[in-house]
């Protein structure tokens, strides 16, 4: 029997679903090529910005281009699909009902995980797109979890990270994370989740080391989700949450 092929509906953006499908290899545990997960990535830098048009700065919504790309997935042979990119998950159910083939819930991952770590009131960091869809709110409340925002100067730094320094492809210093997660803290949250695939690429890595909370991250969650939905066994490393 074939194994299964998970369709990578990527491009939003680029860096970050090449950092997913690290993820992906790096958190599956194999001896050799074989015993890896088949995908197929679709890379669709042209689909529209996500938060542009949440925030009604844009008229062109990116559902039409997320449909048209899982359908192709689909029609390539992949039975199961994963979106790297939170902020597109606010058109989620739509995309659901027009693909034929699973789509794995990032932000319903992300925040089970959170939920069977014992987290109580997460905090959310993401772009102004996630915060105004509420898709992590929504999420939060039917695991019975609580969900905060960052107030207006941390959300400003948060969006100047993604789409000025990531987005650009410039370097972003680790030990912002640390300013960032105790902004959340403050707000009486427990954990924090990097809640945009660009601060998983950003940060990925620094939540392995000290700050103030624990850090989830989605993609990592994301790669989990796809590794057990394939029947194969995630790699013993060191866990995304600190």
């Amino acid at each position: 029997m074939t194994a299964r092929l998970v369709g990578v509906l990527g491009g939003a953006g680029p860096g970050a679903t090449a950092y997913f499908l690290q993820r992906l290899v790096a958190r599956t545990e194999a001896r050799c090529d074989q015993e890896h997960i088949r995908t197929l990535a679709f890379n669709d830098t042209a689909i529209p910005d996500r938060t542009d048009f949440l925030l009604g700065r844009s008229a062109r919504s990116p559902l039409d281009a997320l449909v048209e790309d899982g359908q192709l997935l689909a029609a390539c042979g992949c039975d199961l699909l994963a979106l790297p990119c939170n902020t597109a998950h606010s058109f989620f159910d739509e995309l659901q009902r027009q693909v034929p083939v699973p789509v794995v819930h990032m932000v319903r991952e992300t925040v089970e995980r959170a939920r069977a770590l014992g987290v109580r009131r997460l905090g959310v960091l993401g772009t102004l797109g996630t915060v105004a869809s509420r898709v992590y709110a929504a999420e939060a409340e039917r695991a019975g979890l609580e969900c905060a925002y960052p107030g207006p100067a941390t959300q400003h730094e948060v969006s100047r990270i993604i789409f000025d320094e990531v987005k650009a492809g410039r370097a972003v210093d680790p030990a912002t994370l640390e300013r960032l997660t105790a902004s959340l803290e403050a707000l009486g949250c427990d954990a924090a989740v990097l809640a945009c695939t660009e601060l998983s690429l950003a940060f990925g890595q620094a939540t392995r080391t000290a700050t103030t909370i624990p850090v989830v991250d989605a993609l990592d969650v994301l790669a989990d989700a796809v590794i057990e939905r394939t029947g194969h066994r995630r790699r013993e490393e060191p866990c995304a949450v600190s």
